[in-house]
């Protein structure tokens, strides 16, 4: 791993399997009236925690005993998804998403622990809050057409938030490819 120079990294919790085949069919439902959208692979779904960027690879193993420090404090819950939206607006949409409902607080407290052991190893500070959600699509081709009543009425569904991972994300033309460098157990 010493000899990558850079890694797009990021932090987040799985989407968990039982609640991939309902937001699959939500995706599949949302993609059926929608156009100019880049859905997400449902199988790689997740909630993020905090993006690192692109850094060199030396920070895995020296952020590592931090993300078992944070996993180790925080103890395990349930969340579950509420209504969607859109970032930054409904006039410009970018990125449509899931909102979390249940479990919102405790998801901003594991990414706030989460940023302070990656900024404790030099990487900068994000630039805006933290909004706990899960992207669905990103608007590939403006103006989109999205269902807005479709979106915003969610996808019901909980899970029980057991564990994050540290990943590392290659670009690629047909989505990005995700690989886990290491998975972190919350205490129960």
């Amino acid at each position: 791993m010493e000899g990558l120079s850079g890694m797009r990294l990021f932090v987040a919790v799985r989407l968990a399997s039982e609640l991939q085949k309902a937001v699959g069919a939500f995706i599949a439902q949302n993609a059926s009236c929608s156009k100019g959208v880049k859905w997400v692979d449902v199988s790689q779904a997740h909630f993020t925690l905090f993006f690192l960027g692109e850094q060199p690879a030396r920070l895995v193993t020296e952020i590592d005993p931090l993300l078992q420090k944070v996993a180790a404090e925080q103890e395990s819950f349930n969340l579950s998804l509420g209504p969607g939206g859109v970032f930054p607006s409904w006039k410009a949409p970018r990125v449509l998403w899931l909102g979390v409902e249940k479990g919102r607080e405790e998801l901003k407290t594991l990414a706030a622990r989460v940023t302070s052991a990656c900024v404790e190893r030099g990487v900068p500070q994000p630039n805006r809050a933290f909004t706990p959600h899960l992207t669905l699509g990103r608007v590939k081709k403006p103006p989109a057409v999205i269902d807005r009543e479709m979106l915003v009425q969610g996808v019901k569904g909980e899970m029980e938030v057991a564990a994050f991972t540290l990943f590392a994300s290659e670009l690629r033309p047909r989505g990005p490819v995700y690989r886990e460098l290491g998975t972190y157990q919350l205490a129960k």
